[in-house]
């Protein structure tokens, strides 16, 4: 588990206070991580290559500077180096950099002389390092950049994979949050090395596609030296997960019974197969019985449900835990009211709540009454129902009910809000980076989960990922725990897929079974 920061401004100035570094040195150091990054690309392959060319993209402050002490570091006989200053410099540090650069024989032009550039130097060109706006950026991108960006973006389409691109810091376009302007263009990495710690605007949906990679450069002291700058007052904002941080459901007893490992009940609705396929995660992921629920008739005729799986009308005496709408419909007789009083009944039943429930006005019943046990599992769309609804009836103060699209782009900034008004309730909100926010003893933790692929953009992954999260809080896992490893294993498990397009549902409750740490 790693640190996130929203603005790593304040921990850049502790680091020099308190280790006696210059910003100077700072920026140095974060040359060359960005050398050694490039350097693997700038090696002399192939008969028609004459000698490899490094493109800089530079702005005029700070992150600018950083790229002129790039392209002074890398300049060599070997190599030939150009930036591009696509901001005029302005920073002093950044004018101290360019006459650097310029003193050891870096070639500088300016955007205009970009066509010719690339006419000029053709496939030698290796590496474009875009360092025209750093982690402060906000706001839209001046046209002279905007034009700069979709340029190299068209050009890496037609490198043939020759070409690779180098974000400093964070790729220009996104701001603090991971968001763009309304021109929505971004520099397009392969990879990215940010400067001292990792920073929130990495990790947005957005920024999925924009970063590439990620790497965390030291800017003199080690990382964890740096993070603790000021004495470690400076608190992250958040949590990036890691695989490690998965705990798998493995059984190390042998003196046990499947009562041992808790009894899943599943909400059966209209669509039977999405808590079917809930039902096999929730079975494949150590739950000892899986039965499904349905109010208004048992289940025995129905085909398609596997033997191993149980019916019945009623929830069973032994139930664990809960699993509730996935596939429950939105009509008013789904008897929404029967599965919502019965969690009322029994406030200390852990619950995961997916899809249908999140447009029903029950959810609120639920908020209100028995917050403590819950994990909601929503996507965006879901998300923005979630908040409408409970903006409607009073019980979260927002000025605007968003639209999806704002809670995409404001996903960390709502997830956070509705953990603070919602202590006790786990938050699983699903997206390219999936987030994770619970409020416990007064403070709220928001976990980030990058692991996931676009194979898991098909209908059924969330099914399967409500029925792993039920497994592991009917094996006595807490909600935020449950929330956490689920998640880790369900992304984890897309990447076993040979082809990112043909990922099925049980395809991925397999792969699951098959995770190791």
């Amino acid at each position: 588990m790693q640190n996130v920061y929203l603005d790593v401004r304040k921990l850049d100035s502790a680091c020099r206070e308190s280790y006696a570094l210059s910003e100077d040195c700072m920026m140095e150091n974060a040359a060359q991580a960005l050398k050694r990054a490039a350097l693997p690309y700038l090696e002399r392959k192939g008969v028609f290559i004459s000698r490899p060319a490094l493109l800089v993209l530079c702005g005029g402050g700070n992150n600018g500077a950083d790229g002129y002490a790039l392209a002074r570091a890398v300049v060599s006989h070997d190599i030939a180096v150009t930036v591009c200053e696509v901001i005029p410099a302005k920073s002093p540090l950044c004018l101290v950099q360019k006459e650097r650069a310029q003193k050891t024989g870096v070639r500088i032009i300016n955007a205009q002389e970009l066509d010719f550039y690339f006419e000029e130097t053709g496939s030698d060109v290796r590496v474009i390092a875009d360092c025209i706006f750093g982690s402060g950026f906000h706001g839209a991108l001046p046209p002279e950049a905007e034009a700069v960006i979709a340029q190299v973006n068209e050009e890496k389409k037609f490198s043939q994979d020759m070409l690779h691109l180098i974000a400093c810091d964070i790729p220009s376009g996104l701001d603090s949050y991971g968001n763009t302007g309304d021109s929505s263009c971004v520099f397009l990495a392969d990879e990215t090395v940010t400067m001292g710690a990792l920073k929130l605007s990495l990790y947005s949906d957005t920024a999925k596609d924009a970063c590439g990679s990620v790497t965390c450069a030291d800017l003199g002291v080690a990382r964890n030296v740096y993070e603790t700058a000021g004495n470690g007052f400076i608190r992250p904002d958040a949590f990036l997960l890691d695989a490690e941080d998965m705990r798998l459901p493995f059984r190390t007893k042998q003196n046990v019974h499947k009562g041992t490992f808790g009894h899943v009940a599943v909400v059966n609705g209209e669509k039977t197969g999405a808590s079917v396929i809930a039902s096999t995660a929730a079975l494949t992921f150590g739950a000892g019985l899986v039965t499904l629920v349905r109010k208004d008739g048992n289940l025995e005729n129905k085909t398609g449900i596997p033997f191993e799986i149980m019916t019945a009308k009623d929830f069973p005496e032994s139930t664990a835990a809960v699993a509730l709408g996935m596939g429950l419909g939105r009509n008013e007789d789904n008897n929404s009211d029967y599965y919502c009083n019965y969690l009322l009944s029994n406030p200390q039943l852990p619950t995961v709540i997916d899809a249908d429930f999140f447009y029903s006005q029950y959810i609120c019943k639920l908020l209100k009454e028995r917050p403590e046990n819950l994990v909601l599992t929503p996507h965006p769309k879901e998300f923005q129902s979630l908040l409408a609804i409970c903006t409607a009836d009073g019980m979260l103060s927002l000025k605007d009910i968003p639209s999806v699209s704002d809670c995409i782009k404001n996903r960390i900034s709502y997830a956070k809000q509705f953990a603070e008004t919602f202590p006790g309730v786990t938050l699983l909100l699903k997206g390219a980076n999936t987030l994770i926010a619970s409020t416990e003893n007064g403070q709220t933790r928001i976990y980030i989960n990058n692991c996931g692929t676009n194979a898991l953009s098909k209908a059924g992954s969330g099914d399967v990922l409500a029925g792993l999260v039920a497994a592991l809080l009917a094996q006595k896992y807490s909600p935020v725990e449950a929330a956490i490893s689920a998640s880790l294993c369900h992304a984890l498990a897309s990447r076993n897929c040979k082809n990112n397009f043909s990922l099925s549902p049980f395809d991925l409750i397999s792969f699951c079974a098959q995770i190791k740490k």
